[in-house]
This record gives C-alpha cells, sequence and structure tokens, in this order.
C-alpha cells in the first residue's frame, strides 16, 4: 500500500523522499542493471553490502528514482529509521545556514545520526570548501557508524572537478556504477509503462516509433509521451502513428539536422585516407588505431549514443574500448596540438 512505501506526507516532508520513486515503477534494462542490483542489495542490508554507493550518468537518467527507491524501501522494511534524502545544493545552504545561525551542533546532529543519507549531485559541492570540510565529517561519521551513504553525480568520482582529493578518493570506497542512456527496448519499454501509469493505452508500434526518435534520456522520452497524450486529449484522437508524427515534428526535424554515426565513420575515413572497413577491423596500427579512437570520441560528443551503442557502431567493440578511447582523446586534444586541430577541423564538416 501506499503508507508503507513512502510513508505518510509528513514522513515524506521530513525524509524528503518522493512515495512514488519505488523500485516497482522503476524500468530496467542494460543501461542501469547493475546500479539497480546494487542499489536492490544496499536497500536490504543498508551499511553492509556497498558503502558509499556512488552513481554516476546524464541529466534525466532514473539517478534521482532509483536513490529514492532505496530509502522508500528501507523506510518499508525498517519505519523507524532515520533517512534523508536531498539534493546537494540543499546540503550547501544548511551548510551556510548553520555557519550564519552559529548552529553547528543543530546541524551535526541532524547529518551525524542518519541511517541512510542520500545526496544527489555532488558535484554542486565544487569550489565550496566549507560545505565539503563539513561533509568530510559527516561521512567519516556515518562509515565508522555502518551508516549508509548513498551519493549521485553527473562524472565518475575522480573526474569531479572542484572536489577536494580525500573526498573524491573515499567516494570510491565502496562501489561505483553507472547508468548510461536506455537502449532501444528499454525505452519501449518505459514508454509503455508511463503510458500505463497515465491510465492511457499506447500501440508498441508508436512506442518503438517514440523511442527511436528520442535516444538521450528518460526525460525527454517522457516529456515526448506527455505531447502525444495532450495531443490526443485536445483533438479527441486516438494515439496512432500518424497522431505521434504530428505531435513530434519539431523533434523530428531537429532530429533530422543532428549528425549520425555513420556520417562520423565517413568523414574521419577521408579525412584521415582510410577506408571505413579498416577503421572498424580489429587492425592496431596506428594509421586506424588514432582515426578510429578520433570517431568514437566524436560520436560520443555528437550523438545521443551510449557507451555500449557506440561500441557496436565500432566493429562490436566492448563499452569500456570505447570510455578509454574518449578519456584518451580528451587528454591528447589537451597535450597535442595536432590532434586538437584534427578534431576542431573535424567538428566543423560534421557540424557543417
Amino acid at each position: 500500500n501506499k503508507k508503507s512505501a513512502g510513508g505518510t506526507l509528513k514522513e515524506a516532508k521530513a525524509s524528503g523522499l518522493n512515495p512514488h520513486f519505488t523500485f516497482e515503477s522503476f524500468v530496467t534494462g542494460k543501461a542501469n542493471q547493475l546500479a539497480c542490483a546494487a542499489a536492490m542489495q544496499v536497500a536490504e542490508n543498508p551499511g553492509k553490502a556497498y558503502n558509499p554507493l556512488f552513481i554516476y550518468g546524464g541529466v534525466g537518467l532514473g539517478k534521482t528514482h532509483l536513490i529514492q527507491a532505496i530509502g522508500n524501501h528501507l523506510k518499508h522494511i525498517q519505519p523507524d529509521a532515520k533517512i534523508k534524502y536531498l539534493h546537494a545544493e540543499r546540503y550547501v545552504s544548511d551548510v551556510v545556514k548553520a555557519y550564519e545561525n552559529k548552529s553547528f551542533d543543530a546541524f551535526k546532529k541532524n547529518y551525524h545520526s542518519l541511517d541512510l543519507l542520500l545526496i544527489d549531485d555532488i558535484q554542486f559541492f565544487a569550489k565550496k570548501n566549507r560545505t565539503q570540510e563539513e561533509f568530510f565529517y559527516a561521512f567519516n561519521t556515518l562509515i565508522e557508524n555502518k551508516k549508509q551513504i548513498i551519493i549521485t553525480c553527473d562524472s565518475y568520482p575522480k573526474e569531479i572537478e572542484g572536489v577536494d582529493e580525500r573526498l573524491r578518493t573515499r567516494f570510491s570506497w565502496g562501489l561505483t556504477v553507472a547508468i548510461e542512456p536506455p537502449e532501444l527496448e528499454m525505452r519501449v519499454a518505459i514508454l509503455l509503462k508511463k503510458a500505463e501509469e497515465n491510465k492511457m493505452k499506447i500501440s508498441e508500434e508508436v512506442a518503438f516509433f517514440i523511442a527511436k526518435q528520442i535516444r538521450s534520456n528518460v526525460r525527454e522520452l517522457e516529456g515526448a509521451l506527455n505531447r502525444i497524450l495532450a495531443m490526443s486529449n485536445f483533438t479527441k484522437s486516438a494515439i496512432d502513428i500518424h497522431l505521434a508524427k504530428d505531435a513530434l515534428k519539431d523533434l523530428i526535424a531537429v532530429r533530422g539536422r543532428q549528425v549520425s554515426v555513420e556520417n562520423i565513420q565517413k568523414t574521419v575515413a577521408e579525412y584521415f585516407k582510410i577506408k571505413i572497413s579498416d577503421m572498424l577491423s580489429k587492425k592496431r596500427s596506428r594509421n586506424y588505431s588514432k582515426p578510429r579512437q578520433l570517431a568514437m570520441a566524436l560520436t560520443r560528443e555528437l550523438t545521443n549514443l551510449s557507451f555500449p551503442e557506440i561500441g557496436e557502431a565500432y566493429g562490436g567493440r566492448h563499452h569500456t574500448t570505447v570510455m578509454h578511447a574518449c578519456e584518451e582523446i580528451e587528454q591528447l586534444r589537451l597535450s597535442n596540438q595536432s590532434i586538437a586541430q584534427d578534431l576542431g577541423i573535424l567538428k566543423q564538416v560534421l557540424k557543417g
């Protein structure tokens, strides 16, 4: 029932949890499988399994939903547990208030006595030294007391800029998992579930059509579905492929102007005077490996494809190979003028 999943409205306000964000309403797929499995394990054994649990990924991929599901689950199995979910900016403002009101004892009592602390978008701690110092103490206290900490971020712990090294190191103490943009089947499943939650029925054909147009994140998928539902309501028309195309026509026009992976491969191969087949092959010579890495990095930057999807498009390579290529090209861009120039020219050609 609703009460057991998220507690009363008063409890929800105190904990900051949205009772609708549960594991039951979270759609899983390859893109978030590991993160979801880790979250479920932590929800069952807080403070024991992975501490801290650090979940990173782009905007609108379901990080907030997933970590709040942990809080709601724990509230259900341990109603007396002290749980707090908040956005990192809220923590920053709490530190500022405590500083202004000289009320650090109350602040510490509040945060250091929790059983579960869920902090969203930790990158907002960047360059906030006082906040980082206070969080460092809270972090150490909670971990020592075997209390669970869960953090989300838009990047890998070691890559967060403006955050103290000792904090970044601590973020990696437990388990770090990524949430990728959802693959096609998962996007379809999300749309069908969201339509059902809205008491609307859409066919798989319409769901596939939307999913093929919107590849980047769950939030944009929901936005596209809401447009279609609204148009159906306004025009009193059934939801079919024609209505979907009409509702999303401006989105489709924008996508038509976006860069495709095929276009990137063709442009990079022509630029380096090599065959596309060689670039996609397993050949390791620098003549092919460097253009291949550049093309992968450009695909990551200029399209909405996830690491696994890019790997698939480049000769069925593993997603970690793509991640490594992107990291290497980023480092070379800063240290190697010739690579920086190649990237600049290729981007100009591709973006027109």
